[in-house]
Order: structure tokens, then sequence, then C-alpha cells
């Protein structure tokens, strides 16, 4: 997100090519973050740059890619279930969002959001006859948001642009895409950083009633989820590289010989070691010994160095080790809970921060169903993000069924199951147990007693 005076936007509400320039070289000037956190995410970490002036010596460059760990487990926590959108108008909204596969859609955002710190998101209407509202994700290399200086800081316009290429995979040029609050521009340039080469090619209307790109944050700094430990991952990767190469050095050791020798010359010497080396055989003088040259290893104290790094980078990134014996063993479900709580708080500030910018969406929603005349109200709609946790339900079921007569009905049931209809449950319980009487009526027969007095 970039902060600039609203003052320097035209009386018109378009944007100077001054001030788009400006923009996106101070968007630019982050690039080799991002890419820094891309590397790590695909594996391409600093340890794979290492290089030794000596060749003979073993290089082994080894690479854990806790970066990928951790915004996997994260992004599945916080997005692997759909978010479920309930009250007034949501029924439409649910069918409108089957359409546009909304659930990959928020998925992928949340990749880029865990990754880089921050996601945007571009809502556009579709090319059909009837068209419709969708949904794209924007590469945050190329984009980015422009909010002025104000308390709220109101969104002025976002960004995004592409390089063209000839077929020769030449540069050409770059076209600039400006998304403003009425109306969308596109410009060609030959020079991102000279708006001079600046040109404006077409404006089409928009109808958002907003700027169409919306900024999802991670945090309120906009960090990456492995960002902080980055420095312990690679600390991993070289203690594990190096002892590697450690065992490899080991294997590779020299022999000494004391109080003897091998050979008057170079050829004797070299004779004598293939024959030691073929028969197996070492004769050495009276009071001769020999011993290999080796550097000692400790394995015990470099497995605690590496235990402790990894147990760091675990836990300042506050997402636990699934594979770890301390984390599952005999530990009861309160015990998980406790240790599930750094990522359950980080969780939460994901949540909050995805529910903000799912909220400027459907406020945008409403702005084009009220022009397509349906009744729609973003404030009527409740939004519920569920976690992918491992769920006792049969342990819940046998609570709710001990706990009748000491909590209301409804209450059981939202301890069951939050998302579940307390009175729907109701009526279709009633249904079903009226459904078994009559069955069983019509199987043993019912008797009118009046005939009888």
């Amino acid at each position: 997100m970039i902060y600039k005076n609203r003052s320097l936007m035209a009386s018109d509400g378009t944007v100077p090519m001054e001030l788009l320039e400006k923009c996106i070289k101070q968007h630019m000037k982050e690039i080799p973050r991002l890419e820094k956190l891309d590397n790590y995410m695909d594996g391409r970490h600093k340890i794979l740059g290492r290089y030794f002036e000596d060749n003979s010596i073993p290089n082994n460059r080894l690479v854990a890619n806790h970066a990928e760990y951790i915004s996997t487990i994260l992004v599945g926590y916080v997005h692997g279930a759909p978010v479920v959108y309930s009250g007034d108008g949501s029924s439409a909204l649910r069918l409108l969002f089957k359409e546009t596969e909304e659930e990959s859609h928020n998925a992928e955002l949340g990749m880029n959001i865990s990754e880089f710190g921050r996601g945007y998101e571009l809502l556009y209407m579709s090319s059909d006859e009837v068209p419709i509202p969708e949904l794209a994700v924007l590469s945050p290399f190329s984009t980015n948001v422009v909010c002025d200086t104000t308390i709220k800081h109101k969104c002025m316009f976002a960004f995004s642009y592409v390089e063209e290429a000839d077929i020769n995979d030449f540069c050409t040029g770059y076209i600039i895409t400006v998304y403003c609050k009425g109306f969308t521009d596109t410009i060609i340039c030959s020079n991102l950083r000279s708006a001079a080469t600046y040109r404006l090619v077409s404006r089409e209307p928009s109808y958002f009633g907003k700027v169409p790109v919306t900024e999802y944050r991670n945090n309120k700094k906009g960090r990456g989820d492995y960002e902080g430990v980055i420095t312990l991952i690679d600390a991993y990767n070289l203690l594990q590289s190096d002892r590697l190469n450690d065992k490899e050095q080991l294997a590779d050791a020299l022999l000494a010989i004391e109080s003897g020798t091998l050979g008057d010359d170079e050829a004797e010497r070299s004779e004598t070691a293939a024959l030691i080396k073929k028969e197996k055989i070492l004769e050495l003088e009276p009071g001769g010994k020999a011993y290999w040259v080796v550097k000692n290893m400790n394995e015990d104290q470099v497995e605690v160095l590496k235990r402790s790094i990894k147990d760091d980078i675990h836990e300042f990134a506050q997402v636990p080790c699934l594979t770890d014996d301390n984390f599952v063993g005999n530990s009861s479900g309160v015990a998980l809970k406790y240790k599930l709580i750094g990522l359950e708080d980080k969780g939460k500030t994901k949540e909050r921060y995805f529910k903000r910018g799912l909220k400027r969406r459907l406020r945008m929603y409403e702005n084009i169903f009220y022009l397509q005349a349906i009744p729609f109200k973003a404030a009527d709609i409740s939004i519920t993000m569920k976690r992918t946790l491992p769920v006792d339900e049969e342990t819940l079921a046998k609570v709710a069924q001990e706990t009748e007569g000491l909590l209301s009905w409804e209450t059981r049931i939202n301890r069951f199951d939050p998302d579940l209809d307390a009175e729907a449950e109701r009526a279709r319980l009633q249904a079903e147990q009226q459904n078994t009487v009559k069955q069983k009526q019509a199987a043993f027969g019912s008797y009118d007693f009046k005939d009888l007095e």
C-alpha cells in the first residue's frame, strides 16, 4: 500500500501521469523483497549459492523448505474450509460464488497473503450476455493500491502493469491498467520509469462504486508468515549441509603412519598403497602404528543444535511441527489446544484482516446488485470462517446428549456445530418423529376406542 496526498490527484478524479510514475517507482523498490520471499517459497534458498574454491571439498547444499511448510499449514488452517455466508440475500450470493469458484479464488489469494504479506483481488464484470461480477487474483509483483493520507486511508486508485514482448521474448513496452472509482484507464509506455512515454489508449466505465482492487493484508505490517524466520531457515540448511559434508570427508580420511614408510619414491609408495587397498593388509615396523586423521564429530551435540534451530523456527513462526512426538504424544484434547494457541492466535489475526477485505468485496457486490435490481445488503450478511482441525464428533454428540435438561436445545446444538440452524434441526427432528409414529401405527394397526362405549 502506497500513501499519497489526495491533492495530487486531478480535479476530475483522474491520475496524473507524473503521480503514476512516482507510485510505480516506489512499488518497484519492494520487488527485491518479494523476489526473496518467492525464492524461499519455491526452494531457492541462500545455501544453493555456496561455492568453495577447492572443488575437491564436498559441497552439499541441502534445502529443508520450512517456508513452504509454514505457509501450507497456515493457509490450510485458515482457508481450508469454505467461507460461510449467512443472512438475508446470502442464497443468491452463494449461488454466484459457486459459479465463479470463489472457494478456489480465496485459497489462491490466501497463499499470496501468506507468502508476501499481502494479496490483491480484482472485481470485474464478465463478458457474458448477462454479465456477472467475477474475481481475479493480481500479482503483488506488479500491483499496488494508492491511498490518501487521512486517518481512514481511503483508496484513491490502484494500478497493475504487464510487460509486452515480441516473438523472441524481447521487451517491447508495458501495459499499465489504472483502476479508479468510476472508470478504468489503459496506458501503454516504453519505460515504466518515464512518464513522458505514458500514453492513454482507452477509458472504460466501472460500476462497482469503489476502486475495484482490494488489498488483503496478512497482519498490521504486511509481513509474510515465514519472513521473520528466514535466517533460522538458512542456519538449518547450513547445519544439515555441513553435517553431510563432514560425513563425506570422513569417508575420504587420510591414513597416517608412524615409524614406517610405504616406499622410497612416489612410484613405490603408489604401488604399496594400491596393494594395501587390495589386500586389506598393512605391515608395520616394530613400534610403528597407523591411524586415520579425521575430524572428530559429536553427533549428539550436532543433533541438539539441529533440534534447537528447528524448534526456534516453529516457535517464532507460531506453527507447530506436526511430526514431533512431543506435539502428539498422549496429549488430551485440552492439552493439544494449548499447544495450538500460537497457531490459533495467528489464525485469528489473518482472519480479521481477510474479513475486512471480504466486507469491502460485499459492498461492491451490493452496488452491482442494486443496478441489476437484485435486493441485497452487505450489512445483512454474516461471514464465518471455520478452522480445519480434526473434530471429535463422537465426544461432542455425547456431551450434547448428557446435558439434556441442563442446557437448552439451541445451546446444545450450537456447541455440537455452530453452523447448524437449531430451529431448522428441531423442525426436522419433529417431522422424523411424527413419521416414525405413523410407520409404527401402519405396521401394528391402530384402534379407535370410541366404538367400544
